[in-house]
């Protein structure tokens, strides 16, 4: 299980606050095209609802960050983002399992996410956590382009087995 605060050789993982929002712009702005703005960002780090949850590269540069709503029973995934020059590294991977066990100590049920129709990158790490397909929302982005809406409906004993 990930910990919040834990430390490997090369990453920490932390909660993210506002003061980190320039950090968080920044690299919102290296990974996609139709980046989320100040004011979307400033929006989540106010709500009580959401954590926001980033590593940096030894305790100094934010190569990803992960931000959730945590509704119990439900935990919705809104922006999961990777520094280019860090993926593949498993870092994403991390911040689900980390999602999946705050959600299980959270009694969370139901995670739900929406992730580009051309993310197959994405689309397959989701398939591999246990989230499945379930709609499209045509038009979603600001782009134009769909978004798949998937799923993981799960108990506290198979979020165990993660």
């Amino acid at each position: 299980m990930v910990q919040v605060g834990e430390q490997n050789v090369d990453f920490n993982l932390l909660y993210l606050v506002e003061n980190n929002l320039v950090e968080v712009l920044e690299l919102e702005s290296l990974v996609y095209d139709h980046p989320w703005t100040e004011a979307n960002f400033r929006g989540e780090f106010k709500r009580s609802i959401t954590l926001a949850l980033g590593f940096k590269h030894l305790n100094k540069i934010l190569v990803g960050y992960c931000f959730f709503w945590v509704i119990p029973p439900d935990i919705h995934l809104l922006n999961l983002a990777v520094r280019p020059e860090y993926q593949g590294r498993g870092l994403a991977s991390r911040f689900l399992k980390t999602m999946l066990s705050i959600g299980q100590r959270a009694n969370v049920r139901n995670f739900f996410l929406e992730v580009r129709s051309s993310n197959t990158p994405a689309v397959n790490l989701y398939r591999s956590f246990g989230f499945t397909l379930v709609g499209r929302r045509s038009a979603y982005y600001d782009n134009g382009e769909d978004a798949y809406l998937m799923t993981l409906k799960t108990s506290s004993e198979t979020l165990g087995n993660r």
